[in-house]
């Protein structure tokens, strides 16, 4: 058994429940700091995502029916779900457009990241510094990743956002009218699934390509196996997440929280 992966799921599912819950408690007190609340987790996640993106992976999920189980992908892919979960969040509550200005937001933050970044390295590092070449291997993001960051990054949430969104309309009635208990409801895990499974699988081949192949010069064969270890890592990990998406609906309850109208209100209360 690989304890090493064990730890980083168990992990996993800790901050998730941690996050979800405490999103729920802020967003039904107070909706206006539930949308800075889920901003803030939502640009956390981006800016870890960016500092380890450079650094390739190797996922063992042993041997099953004879055959070893070895993916190669971005450190990164472990957080782009958490990533896509959270925006879902916000969509959920405070709709498409206060999503796509958590995107503007998140993205602008990134920009700001990288030349904050660059500015520090071109200040001297002091004589009796020990880790300047440490320090710079791991902050001096190469142009391909953060090219590739960017592209990926735009392109899959704001598609994300509004498939998430028109999901949702055209299956607000059949949502509506599920007698059962909400974490059963098969409209909510649709919408949250396939636009999830879609996005983090088109950000798998937008980033992987642009950083690796356009800029970083690797072999198509190379850049293909990491397409491929991308998508089954993020999916997976992915579809592992939705039941705290789930969660996180339940949790809210029938309440005027989707009601921007009611969320303004509150706000200016």
């Amino acid at each position: 058994m690989n304890y090493d992966l064990l730890f980083v799921f168990v992990f996993w599912m800790a901050a998730m429940t941690i996050v979800t819950i405490g999103s729920v408690k802020i967003v039904k007190k107070y909706p206006a700091y539930g949308f800075a609340a889920l901003t803030a987790f939502y640009v956390a996640y981006l800016l870890s995502s960016q500092v380890i993106a450079t650094r390739i992976s190797e996922f063992n999920f042993g041997t099953w029916f004879g055959y070893s189980i070895v993916l190669f992908t971005p450190t990164a892919a472990i957080i782009y779900p958490f990533i896509a979960q959270v925006l879902d969040m916000i969509n959920e509550v405070y709709g498409r457009k206060k999503a796509t200005v958590a995107i503007i937001i998140s993205f602008v933050t990134q920009v700001l990241f990288v030349m904050f970044i660059a500015m520090a390295i071109k200040i001297p590092a002091a004589p009796f510094f020990e880790f300047e070449e440490a320090w710079t291997s791991i902050f001096a993001l190469s142009i391909g990743v953060t090219i590739g960051s960017w592209v990926a990054f735009l392109v899959c949430s704001l598609l994300d956002t509004y498939m998430f969104s028109y999901i949702k309309r055209k299956l607000l009635s059949k949502e509506s009218a599920f007698k059962g208990d909400t974490f059963l409801n098969p409209y909510i895990w649709i919408r949250s699934l396939l636009t999830d499974a879609f996005s983090l699988a088109l950000d798998s081949i937008i980033f992987v390509i642009v950083a690796f192949y356009l800029f970083g010069g690797m072999p198509w064969e190379v850049v293909t196996g990491l397409i491929v270890g991308q998508i089954v890592v993020k999916v997976l990990i992915g579809v592992a997440d939705t039941p705290w998406f789930v969660l996180y609906k339940r949790m809210l309850g029938k309440t005027n929280l989707e009601n921007t109208e009611f969320v303004e209100k509150k706000t200016n209360s």
